[in-house]
């Protein structure tokens, strides 16, 4: 039987459950919608050149990740596996970049953790992505991390002197104030989103999306609420107006793990056992209904957490298969890539 577990709310400490040899063997978990694998387990590099010009972006559902680049830092900075090369090639196409300027460079970080590597490279793979697969755009968050540290300009005069002069013929250069263009308008190109204060325009305004990022989580029993507000901003996608574009965060972090929010796993392991709640079936039937019924014996059933990733994977293959928008999340698996790019087909 299952240890009992006295939740505390608000406490940033809890103590995961540790389930016994027999339960975590039988909690050995394995879904397509999460992986911590680093090469690709897809392949979608051209997955947007049956989508018609006309297309919006608003239009559009699009794999994404969160912190594209944070690979540094141990459990509870490292949000990714994939090298950005592996992640535009399984169809990744909006990155979230995070930099820190230091010295009038901009380098890669997430919080304190330098990335080992830097944002003229994070250009340089994207746009060489981009000339070997025309028909695709790939849309990048620039934003501030991190504390300026010796610099002699601001954060917009790095980007336009430092970057964005030499690289603009690689990138959509805005016209009035459209928030909104057509893929055709895209294809081959950088798209900045500009999460940065400045007195030009470099791109599409990062706050003219509808955006749900709830991440922190307090204790790992969180998950549900921040499954629940996923969820919401899932059928927001689905069923909302086609003008406006939509962003959905999957990822979580502060009393979690990255690797936990977006599988409800014990540990990173793509097949890693699931990590169980505490509770049972039928004292806690009605707790958390999306979360998994597992190890069933003479009607008790755990309750283990389940990830977000997966979730989302589940859901868009049933109830929101229409438009989820941009998905963001961390260690995303094929079937997660593959459902969010399939929901594209209906543009055709």
């Amino acid at each position: 039987m299952l240890q009992e577990i006295t939740e505390k709310q608000g406490d940033s400490h809890a103590v995961e459950y540790q389930p016994s040899a027999k339960l975590t063997e039988e909690l050995t978990h394995s879904h397509s919608g999460y992986s911590h694998d680093k090469e690709a387990k897809t392949s979608n590099p051209k997955w947007m050149e049956k989508i018609p010009d006309s297309t919006k972006v608003s239009q559009l559902s699009m794999p994404g990740t969160h912190d594209t680049m944070a690979f540094y830092g141990g459990d509870a900075v490292q949000c990714q596996t994939m090298s950005l090369e592996n992640q535009l090639e399984s169809g990744v196409r909006v990155l979230d970049i995070r930099c820190r300027h230091i010295a009038d460079v901009f380098a890669i970080h997430h919080g304190a953790f330098f990335q080992k590597t830097f944002f003229g490279d994070v250009l340089n793979i994207a746009i060489d992505f981009l000339q070997k697969n025309p028909s695709e755009t790939v849309m990048m968050r620039v934003k501030e991390e991190y504390k300026p540290e010796n610099n002699t300009r601001t954060f917009e005069e790095t980007f336009r002197d430092g970057y964005w002069n030499s690289y603009k013929k690689y990138c959509w250069q805005p016209s009035g104030t459209d928030n909104n263009p057509s893929l055709g308008e895209l294809r081959g190109k950088i798209v900045i989103l500009q999460n940065f204060s400045a007195a030009e325009t470099y791109g599409i305004e990062y706050d003219s999306f509808s955006i749900q990022d709830e991440y922190n989580l307090g204790t790992n029993w969180d998950l549900y609420s921040k499954w629940e507000e996923v969820k919401k901003q899932l059928a927001k996608a689905n069923s909302g107006s086609s003008g406006v574009k939509y962003m959905n965060y999957l990822s979580g972090s502060g009393g979690s793990f990255p690797y936990f929010v977006a599988s409800g796993h014990s540990s990173p392991g793509t097949n890693a056992p699931r990590l169980a709640t505490g509770r049972t079936t039928p004292g806690w039937k009605n707790s958390w209904p999306d979360f998994p019924r597992v190890n069933c014996f003479l009607g008790i059933c755990t309750i283990a957490f389940e990830g977000t990733n997966i979730l989302t994977t589940n859901w868009i293959d049933s109830a929101y298969n229409n438009h989820v928008g941009i998905v963001m999340s961390d260690f995303p698996g094929p079937g997660l890539i593959n459902n969010i790019i399939r929901l594209n087909d209906k543009l055709d």
